[in-house]
C-alpha cells in the first residue's frame, strides 16, 4: 500500500503513528497486525526517508523487520525523474530468514533490474493522436478528433515504447482516456509561446504571464517539457491544471493518457470516474513497470527461502 503521512516533517516531534493526520498509516500498520501478510510493500514520498528508523521500529513492535530503499523510477527505464521510498519487510515469525541476509538478497535483485533509461518523453507520447486544447468551459464530456476521446478504435502499429508497456503486444484495438482538458485564450498563448524547457521566468512570456511579480514563488507555474529528455514527475496536481506539463510540441497541457504512458501504464488500462480524478489515479501511483520489478523480486525472494 501507499498511505498518505502528512506528518512526516522532520520538525515534527510527534511520532507517526500518533499523528491525527496519519490515520492511514495507523490503519495500514493495524492491517499488518491482523492479517499477518509473510511480506509487506509500502511506498511513500521521498520525504518519509527521514521517518525510516521510526517506520521501521514502528514494524518492529508487529513482529516485522527488513528494509527502506529510495529508488528513482528512471534506474528502471521509466521515462520520469520519480523519487520514492519503499519499505520492504517480513514476518519474523513465517519467513526463517535473517534481516542481513533479507536485505542483502533485495538489494542485490533490485541492483540487477536496473537499467540505464533508454526512453525519452518523445517515445512515450508522440505516437499519439495530436489534440488541441479544449475552449469550452464546463463541458468535459465533449468528445470529437479535435479534443480527444475516452474510448477510441485505434489502428497503428506498436512502437519500440508501447512493445515495452503493453506486454509485448504489436498491436491494440482501443485507446482510452487520451482527451485535453479546457483552457482559456491566454493560457493557450503563453503554452505556444514557450520554448521546451522553458518556465515563468521565460522572457517569451513575460508581458502576458499572470504571475511575473511572483516569479520567485511561481517559477514552475509554466513549464514546457523537453521531447528528448525524460519527463519531470507526474504527480496528482494535474487534476488542478497542466501548466507544468505543456506538450513539448502542442499547445496544450498532457492529457492523461500521456501521464499515463509517462507512467508506463498499458494502453488497456482504462481509468474511470470524472476526468480529473483520472489524473489524480496517476499521479498517485507507483509507475507499473517499477511495480512489476518490485513484485517479482518479492517472488524470487519466498521462492528461494519459503
Amino acid at each position: 500500500g501507499g498511505p498518505p503521512c502528512q506528518g512526516f516533517s522532520t520538525a515534527n516531534r510527534q511520532r507517526l503513528i500518533d499523528d491525527p493526520r496519519n490515520k492511514l498509516y495507523k490503519q495500514f500498520i493495524y492491517s499488518v497486525e491482523k492479517f499477518k501478510p509473510k511480506i509487506i510493500l509500502m511506498e511513500n514520498v521521498s520525504g518519509i526517508f527521514n521517518k525510516k528508523d521510526e517506520i521501521i521500529n514502528d514494524f518492529k513492535a508487529i513482529n516485522y523487520d527488513g528494509i527502506c530503499l529510495k529508488l528513482n523510477a528512471n534506474e528502471f527505464n521509466v521515462p520520469q525523474r520519480r523519487r520514492r521510498v519503499f519499505f520492504i519487510m517480513f514476518n519474523k515469525t513465517k519467513l526463517n530468514i535473517s534481516l542481513e541476509d533479507f536485505s542483502n538478497f533485495i538489494k542485490v535483485q533490485i541492483n540487477k533490474k536496473k537499467s540505464i533509461a533508454s526512453f525519452n518523453l518523445s517515445d512515450a507520447i508522440s505516437d499519439l493522436p495530436k489534440l488541441e486544447a479544449k475552449n469550452i468551459k464546463n463541458n468535459t464530456e465533449l468528445e470529437n478528433k479535435k479534443f480527444g476521446f475516452t474510448k477510441v478504435e485505434i489502428d497503428s502499429k506498436a512502437t519500440e515504447y508501447t512493445y515495452f508497456i503493453n506486454g509485448h503486444k504489436n498491436k491494440l484495438k482501443y485507446l482510452y482516456n487520451h482527451k485535453s482538458r479546457y483552457n482559456n485564450p491566454r493560457d493557450i498563448q503563453i503554452y505556444t509561446l514557450l520554448k521546451q524547457g522553458g518556465d515563468s521566468s521565460s522572457k517569451e512570456i513575460s508581458q502576458i504571464n499572470p504571475y511575473k511579480n511572483r516569479d520567485d514563488i511561481f517559477k514552475d507555474k509554466f513549464y514546457k517539457l523537453e521531447e528528448n529528455k525524460i519527463s519531470k514527475t507526474i504527480t496528482a496536481h494535474m487534476k488542478y491544471d497542466c501548466h507544468m506539463y505543456i506538450h513539448p510540441t502542442q499547445a496544450r497541457g498532457l492529457t492523461p493518457r500521456e501521464a499515463a504512458r509517462i507512467q508506463t501504464y498499458p494502453d488497456n488500462f482504462v481509468f474511470k470516474g470524472p476526468f480529473t480524478k483520472w489524473y489524480m489515479q496517476i499521479g498517485n501511483s507507483v509507475p507499473p513497470v517499477l511495480s512489476y520489478y518490485l513484485a517479482e523480486t518479492i517472488k524470487e525472494l519466498l521462492k528461494k527461502y519459503e
